[in-house]
């Protein structure tokens, strides 16, 4: 008998801890995309019309990654709970027509262009975090 006969399988560690950690890190990116931008002299004020701007720093960008990305977890985990052989496709779909729809809004809002390429790039950064950790498939539990 071997040493490879009696080996344990890895342990991995639990979706939910990649999962937080991405959200964790995708604020933080979102955040410091914002912090940037302003250091390298980009006015990060914005106003959807009609509404006084307001300015686009590391806490509002971290925020709304937050705030949107719980919000993407949510949804995977219901679909993990109540479509599982789907889950992973139907999540992918519903995270690209999201993404989409929120190209919109920063070609609307009243900002400079550099502001509006640097929320552009903010929505582009936090889908690249956590699209690829949400999206993974789940393994089957073990009884």
């Amino acid at each position: 008998m071997s040493d490879t006969d009696t080996a344990v399988p890895a342990k991995t560690a639990p979706v939910w801890r990649a999962r937080l950690i991405a959200l964790v890190a995708a604020a933080v990116a979102a955040g410091l995309t914002a912090v940037i931008a302003a250091a390298l002299g980009v006015e990060m004020r914005a106003a959807n019309p009609g509404q006084d701007p307001i300015e686009v720093g590391f806490f509002a960008g971290a925020f709304m990654t937050l705030l949107a990305g719980g919000l993407g977890w949510i949804a995977r985990a219901l679909l993990d709970r109540f479509a599982p052989r789907k889950a992973v496709l139907l999540w992918l779909i519903g995270a690209g027509v999201i993404f989409a729809l929120e190209m919109v809004p920063p070609f609307y809002t009243e900002a400079t262009p550099g502001t509006t390429a640097v929320l552009i790039l903010m929505h582009v950064v936090v889908a690249a975090i956590l699209v690829p950790i949400f999206a993974r498939p789940r393994r089957p539990r073990e009884n």
